[in-house]
């Protein structure tokens, strides 16, 4: 039940209909027994400053969770961010410190990871192609670099930012073979989408695709309620898929324990040790 000393949790996009995370988040906090609750938050596009000042000067509200198109826009808003958020350059969580500062953290690429090892695949050798360089694909570029991939290919409709994105991970990742552009999917194993493309039933594929080979697993991180036209076309294809509610499940306990409501699942990710000391 909700009460006046509940806890506000909020997600933040515009639209934010959509949105699976408090389809997922509510439970954990209901049997992680905490007093919590995430409700959607629609902010307009030219708004969104506005809107994200009354939020963070809201008293009762401790965590803010960023969806599209907003996660680059909000990182500035961070008083102190946390390691990967400093790589990527964007966030997807916002937690309240007692002093009343604001730490910015990024977990979709540590979201995306889990959700191909709980697919049972991995991402270590993979030949993968990337499309979408915005805040949440740069963040599943540096995860999946992280991780071990053999070579990453990354695609944007903004050629330079796409360019850009490749030349960041290439300075922290010298083994891993790097490239921006056209992109071959016979030489690939891995397929992700990481723009927002498909979250419209009538969208269409984000890229032209002539074909998909059984072999190659596909992802689209867009948490649709139903298959995207990318994911009908993997089914279609025999390829293994994965959609994007996978991807929220994947970092929520994560987000939670960075929000300090739960135990952090990965160490490096943590309210203490792993995210506290090395913000900068």
């Amino acid at each position: 039940m909700i009460n006046g000393a509940t806890r506000l949790l909020v997600i933040v996009g515009d639209p934010v209909a959509h949105v699976r995370s408090p389809l997922i988040f509510n439970p954990l906090l209901a049997r992680m027994a905490h007093d919590a609750v995430l409700v959607p938050w629609h902010a307009p596009a030219p708004h969104f400053a506005t809107v994200m000042e009354g939020l963070m000067r809201t008293a009762n509200l401790d965590g803010i969770i960023v969806t599209f198109p907003f996660k680059e826009r909000a990182h500035p808003l961070a008083h102190r961010v946390g390691p990967m958020a400093k790589r990527v350059g964007a966030i997807n969580a916002l937690r309240r410190e007692a002093d009343g500062d604001w730490v910015g953290e990024m977990f979709d690429g540590f979201g995306l990871v889990h959700a191909i090892e709980a697919n049972g695949e991995r991402c270590a050798g993979r030949k993968v192609v990337l499309i979408g360089a915005g805040g949440a694909g740069s963040a599943i570029a540096f995860a999946l670099a992280d991780a071990g991939a053999a070579s990453l290919t990354i695609h944007d409709r903004n050629g330079e930012r796409a360019a850009a994105l490749a030349r960041r991970v290439g300075a922290s990742h010298q083994r891993i073979e790097l490239a921006s552009g056209q992109f071959d999917l016979e030489a690939a194993d891995l397929l992700i989408n990481a723009t927002p493309v498909g979250l419209n039933p009538r969208d269409g594929l984000p890229v032209p695709i002539q074909r998909l080979r059984p072999e190659m697993t596909v992802i689209d991180i867009v948490p649709a309620s139903s298959p995207t036209p990318l994911l009908k076309m993997a089914q279609a294809a025999g390829c293994p898929h994965v959609g994007g509610t996978a991807m929220v499940e994947g970092q929520a306990e994560t987000i939670l324990a960075f929000f300090g409501m739960a135990a952090a699942r990965d160490d490096r990710l943590g309210r203490d040790e792993g995210l506290q000391g090395s913000l900068q």
